[in-house]
């Protein structure tokens, strides 16, 4: 009896399901229809507005009329149902006529400006007839889907009768509780995200897989994205999340059997997988980052950050299996790929931990250092082309610890930048810059314009232009002394934003440089409405290679158009003459580069400026006595034809500096 009772209440919600996904189709084609009328009633109203603008729109002329005559004729791509209504066919079939008047007075309106009235009035009618339409169709709609609800309380009431029947049948049976009991508690060791294992999950079921006698076999990954701060702050929360659940999804999808994942926090996973030789997980991994990676190029962001990966085996911590260390080991490996600019894997090993602990130590001294003024600013000149003098340089930093060691910025920067410290350091840079040039404006000493770097992170702060104009006018810094310079991954990842902010910047008085151009993905259409003032070639254009010919007509390429656009052209890492050569010959402005100068203290900077001033004054003096030599010389071969005297040669010391090309003046000047 219970058994027939049973499967006869599971029939009646069977058909009653049935006919509520019936009824849910039939609402759904219902609301399908009211979309279309609206749309007609909407789109034409839009259509009307462009008319009267002088802007003709055939293609939505067509596109209306597809629309009304599927909804005549219930046949078409739209899907769309002629329903039995008579109100509703009523409105319809005048909605028709009316829109052939309509039409007929869009044309008339093309045809004479003076008929844009007619055409208002008729789009007008138009639109009251639309509402009647609209409203005919809501009120068939409502009428047709009042069955729904009825059918869905119906099935509610048997759903209800059909659990209580089972509860009642099976209460003596503990089964039902235990399993419930069971999923209860794996959902609450579950990342509620991701549905990955918590992180206590992942160490407790680690343990026991371990501990099946199999441990060289297996090994951890720890793995997290590169700066996915970027992603949250950049396209929000909401596209984020997307990337860590589909990330979760797709590691989910490749573990094979006796294999676990879990999601420690924010975007760190770790997994455990077997292995029969490590390069099988290195290829695993590398797998699951690439289906991501073109995840997240297939999303309307197309915005990609890698994967960087640290991995401990287990035959590599020998005599340790506690979960807890070979997890802090993987992690070892992973910040040591972290942001860095090539390798994103890494395996651990014992050095890997004594260079985490030197970096832990150089971001430990940071503040300190920077408070007791251990960052020191250097200056690279920049040479222009034309003239052969210093035209302006570039704040570059080292740090020299208290104890006279000088730590090069390669070695800290990358760290800094890791860290997310960089940005401070951004802020110490930049107000020595204006102190130092404060100072010699006071000083009624000569200077020359100042590029400073801006990180990323800096770039990315709510108040950023704010706070850097508020130092350059704390300093009272003159408009065009101070030049910021961007990396071109800036105005690649928000083009919107860094055009934005330039503006303000030229408006607060900066000058604004695109740094390492050519270095990621370039693209010369970012200069067609970026308004910067130069722009900064990367030295790897400059680098002896296989494709030097080719390089060679990229940068020509580049600097004929770039000046066409009136902007400003440096080439950075210049190491030769016969690199000097080739820029001056197709009209590069400035070059940064050993060539001429290497990164110098201030003080050294400061006597280069001297030195160009004096030989500026020098060549001033050249000039001066070089009309009046010129004039004595006429009156001395005057003398001399008069007097039948024989003419004598003028001493090499005399030649006029005037006369040498500023290139060779500046040469003769660097012989002395």
């Amino acid at each position: 009896m219970l058994k027939f009772g049973l499967k006869t209440l599971f029939l009646l919600v069977i058909l009653l399901g049935a006919g509520a996904i019936y009824s849910i189709n039939q609402s759904q084609t219902y609301g399908r229809l009211i979309n279309y009328v609206g749309i007609v009633r909407g789109a034409t109203q839009r259509l009307v507005k462009l008319e009267l603008a002088q802007e003709p729109r055939d293609d939505l002329i067509a596109y209306l009329d597809g629309i009304q005559n599927e909804l005549r004729s219930g046949e078409g791509p739209y899907g769309l149902i002629r329903p039995d209504d008579p109100e509703y066919n009523k409105n319809l079939s005048q909605l028709h006529q009316q829109w052939r008047r309509l039409k007929k007075a869009i044309l008339a309106a093309r045809q004479d400006k003076a008929a844009s009235g007619a055409l208002l009035r008729a789009s007008e009618d138009y639109f009251d007839l639309a509402n009647k339409t609209v409203f005919a169709a809501e009120a068939f709609a409502h009428k047709e889907t009042s069955m729904l609800l009825r059918l869905i309380v119906l099935m509610a009431a048997f759903l209800l009768l059909t659990w209580l029947f089972i509860l009642w049948a099976y209460s003596r049976k503990m089964l039902l509780l235990e399993n419930l009991n069971k999923n209860l508690n794996d959902m609450a060791d579950r990342d509620p995200l991701t549905g990955a294992y918590n992180l206590e999950r992942f160490k407790r079921e680690a343990r026991e897989l371990i501990g099946t006698g199999e441990a060289t076999h297996y090994a951890v990954a720890y793995a997290d994205f590169a700066d996915f701060k970027y992603i949250n702050d950049v396209f929000g929360y909401e596209y984020g999340s997307a990337v860590l659940r589909e990330y979760a999804h797709i590691i989910g999808k490749e573990l094979k059997g006796n294999e676990i994942f879990g999601r420690v926090s924010a975007d760190n996973f770790v997994i455990l997988r077997r292995y029969e030789d490590k390069e099988e997980v290195l290829a695993r991994q590398q797998t699951v980052d690439a289906a991501i990676t073109d995840f997240m190029h297939k999303s309307r962001y197309k915005q990609t950050l890698p994967v960087c990966c640290g991995i401990c085996c287990l035959e590599d911590a020998p005599g340790d299996l506690v979960i807890d260390n070979i997890l802090d080991r993987a992690n070892f490996a992973r910040k040591t790929v972290k942001n860095g600019a090539y390798a994103k894997y890494a395996f651990y090993d014992e050095s890997i931990r004594d260079n985490l602990l030197e970096e832990k130590g150089l971001v430990s001294q940071m503040q300190e250092a920077l408070n007791n003024g251990e960052f020191i600013v250097y200056y690279q000149p920049k040479v222009a082309l034309r003239t052969g003098d210093i035209a302006c340089a570039e704040a570059l930093v080292r740090w020299k610890k208290s104890d006279g060691q000088i730590i090069p910025p390669d070695k800290f920067i990358p760290i800094f930048e890791k860290n997310h410290l960089i940005a401070e350091l951004d802020q110490y840079v930049f107000e020595s810059v204006c102190r130092s040039l404060r100072r010699r404006l006071d000083e009624e000493r000569p200077v020359l314009p100042v590029s400073v770097n801006i990180s990323r992170l800096q770039f990315y702060e709510e108040d950023f232009v704010a706070a850097y104009a508020a130092v350059k006018n704390r300093y009272r810094i003159p408009n065009g002394l101070l030049d910021l310079e961007f990396t071109e991954s800036i105005a690649c990842d928000n083009f919107e934003l860094m055009t934005e902010i330039v503006k303000k910047l030229k408006q607060e008085g900066f000058s604004c440089s695109i740094d390492d151009f050519g270095k990621g993905y370039s693209s010369l259409s970012l200069l067609k409405s970026l308004p910067i003032d130069t722009l900064k070639i990367d030295r790897l254009f400059f680098i002896d290679g296989e494709n030097k010919e080719r390089d060679a007509i990229l940068v020509e390429s580049i600097i004929g158009l770039v000046r066409k656009l009136h902007i400003q052209t440096v080439a950075e890492g210049v190491e030769s003459p016969d690199q000097v050569a080739f820029l001056k010959s197709v009209h590069c402005d400035l070059v940064q580069g050993y060539v001429f100068f290497r990164p110098m203290p201030e003080q050294e900077y400061e006597a280069a400026i001297e030195r160009e001033r004096e030989r500026e004054r020098e060549r001033e003096r050249e000039r001066e006595r070089g009309p009046r030599r010129c004039r004595s010389l006429t009156r001395a071969t005057a003398a001399r034809k008069t007097n039948d005297s024989p003419p004598s040669k003028m001493p090499r010391r005399h030649v006029c500096r005037a006369a040498l090309s500023p290139g060779r003046a500046h040469d003769a000047d660097r012989q002395r």
